[in-house]
């Protein structure tokens, strides 16, 4: 009797676990579809019949509110046994391949950030590759929720098997989403369209990949217009660094200081333009006003970039990030890059709280000068905003 009551307590706190846990998956997993399969219920969907986007796949505590490793092992077993390679792109966590029979490959980037696009290429050829070789084969693509890198990824995987940027998008937020929100984050939104521009289909033959040459610029001035509550706002910039035979490349720090106002004798001074769109006598007391209303910073000294940057802006230099944004200078047309709110990253309710119905922000460049030399310093946490001013 006291074997049975022991054996049905041992049943009621397993049965008891097991209810948590997916119960905590299911939150953590929010408005992402779930699978009901061989009895697990998975934080995973099918983007296409051979393409499989998942979380994590997790071990110890993390498998609580993440897809269980042996779980995810099981399925794909169960369904694409011998024919499934598994894509690892989380920089921040990582497990033996041995799971799953040795077929990972890793092609990382930071969480809420945007790779290279080298490495965009080589994740499409892999991709690619493998469903070439065998009408079976799948792939299964993960970061660590499983959505926004992972939707970068697969979308630039079906735009370089001919769908449109927007057509991709528009395919995993479906797919993937019951809410129709797949890759929210504009930059990573930016990506997607520049691969785009980076492919040629030439009849009857695998796309033709024409990736740009590194390109440099040389950013003059940052410029937020319609900013309001504010007198400062603090900016970091920072470029993506190669390192030989990594995939992953860590932002090294460029530049920090201060976009402001400048007061004089009670009005608002006119900053230094570095560039003159319109004519003094062209100039209307909308602009005039416009122009009182920003935010700006000069660079005095020529700062070079070249190929991906992210630009943060803050409160105030020890924490408070309001957005950011990030771009690849091979892109920038006409010197100039413009973001609307709507176009910058992760930006909460104090980056709304900053902004007018006409903000913008603006980033000024010119071309590059061939005898300008700068030395990178070591890479750095762009979080790291303690002593601001060094540009």
């Amino acid at each position: 009797m006291g074997a049975n009551a022991s054996t049905i307590n041992q049943e009621a706190i397993l049965l008891n676990y097991v209810s948590q846990s997916i119960f905590i998956r299911r939150l953590v997993s929010q408005k992402r579809r779930r699978m009901l399969v061989g009895g697990y219920d998975l934080d995973m969907s099918y983007i296409t019949p051979r393409i499989l986007a998942m979380s994590f796949p997790a071990e110890r505590m993390m498998a609580i509110y993440r897809n269980p490793m042996w779980q995810v092992k099981e399925v794909l077993e169960m369904r694409h046994r011998g024919h499934y390679k598994v894509y690892n792109l989380c920089i921040e966590e990582d497990y033996d391949p041995s799971h799953f029979n040795g077929l990972v490959e890793r092609y990382p980037f930071d969480d809420n950030h945007v790779p290279h696009l080298p490495l965009v290429k080589e994740f499409c050829e892999s991709v690619h590759s493998w469903l070439s070789s065998d009408p079976k084969n799948i792939v299964v693509i993960h970061c660590m929720a499983g959505k926004g890198r992972t939707g970068l990824m697969v979308s630039s995987y079906l735009v370089y098997s001919g769908m449109l940027a927007e057509e991709a998008l528009q395919v995993y937020a479906d797919k993937r989403t019951t809410n129709n929100l797949g890759v929210t984050i504009p930059s990573q939104r930016r990506y997607v369209g520049y691969w785009q521009k980076s492919l040629s289909f030439p009849e009857n033959c695998p796309p033709h990949v024409n990736l740009p040459e590194p390109t440099s610029k040389v950013l003059q001035q940052i410029r937020i217009y319609d900013a309001k509550n504010v007198q400062t706002i603090f900016f970091v910039l920072s470029e993506m660094q190669e390192i030989p035979g990594q995939h992953y490349r860590p932002s090294t720090h460029k530049c920090k200081n201060y976009c402001s106002r400048k007061i004089k004798d009670g009005g608002i001074d006119s900053f230094r333009h570095l560039y003159s769109f319109i004519t003094e006598d062209d100039n209307s007391e909308q602009e005039k006003s416009d122009e009182q209303n920003c935010l700006d910073y000069n660079f005095d000294k020529p700062l070079q970039v070249t190929g991906d940057v992210q630009v943060t802006f803050y409160e105030k230099n020890v924490g408070g990030r309001l957005f950011y944004a990030c771009f690849n200078t091979a892109f920038i047309e006409n010197n100039l890059l413009q973001f609307s709110l709507l176009e910058l990253d992760k930006v909460g309710s104090k980056g709304k709280a900053i902004a007018g119905p006409a903000f913008r922000v603006e980033l000024h460049f010119g071309p590059a000068d061939p005898n300008v030399n700068q030395t990178l310093s070591a890479p750095s946490d762009v979080n790291d905003c303690s002593d601001g001013g060094d540009c």
